[in-house]
């Protein structure tokens, strides 16, 4: 049995953890993110219908397609889910109207997963939206350690020196 002192020192190390930190800041940038979208005049006026469907699965998914287009397969490796997982969402931004399948020229048992013009659109519309989170960040921790942390965490995701 752990001792009060230890569960303390265990507690402090889970709310300071990287991991749990990048999660929760995850989880507040698709919040907000999902609020402007819902309540943005572009998407309110082009997918009435599937504003829902778009907010939950667009955020999660589109970052991970290039725009020349992906493969499936390697969705799923992005995003850590099975392939199946993949074509559901694809499947929702299909019907959506943001991405179709073609087949992939370089292999003809594969489609690659590419976005349609509307989908480009939302996209860029997505990535106004981003900018006015990334603003309000910038406003609580000041412009110096949001560029300390863009630098720190695209160091960390690519590789990338300073």
């Amino acid at each position: 049995m752990l001792t009060r002192n230890q569960l303390q020192t265990l507690q402090a190390a889970r709310r300071q953890g990287i991991g749990r930190l990048l999660l929760l800041a995850r989880r507040d940038f698709l919040d907000r993110l999902a609020d402007r979208m819902a309540n943005d005049a572009f998407v309110m006026s082009h997918a009435n219908e599937h504003k829902a469907v778009m907010s939950q699965a667009s955020g999660r998914l589109l970052p991970f397609i290039d725009l020349d287009g992906t493969r499936s397969v390697d969705l799923a490796r992005r995003m850590g889910v099975s392939k199946q997982a993949i074509g559901r969402l694809v499947k929702e931004l299909e019907e959506a109207g943001l991405l179709h399948r073609e087949p992939d020229g370089a292999d003809k048992r594969a489609f690659l997963v590419k976005f349609t013009e509307p989908g480009l659109d939302y996209l860029r519309c997505m990535h106004a939206s981003i900018q006015r989170i990334e603003d309000e960040y910038t406003e609580i921790v000041g412009a110096e350690r949001m560029q300390s942390l863009r630098e720190s965490l695209s160091q960390i995701a690519y590789g990338e020196e300073k």
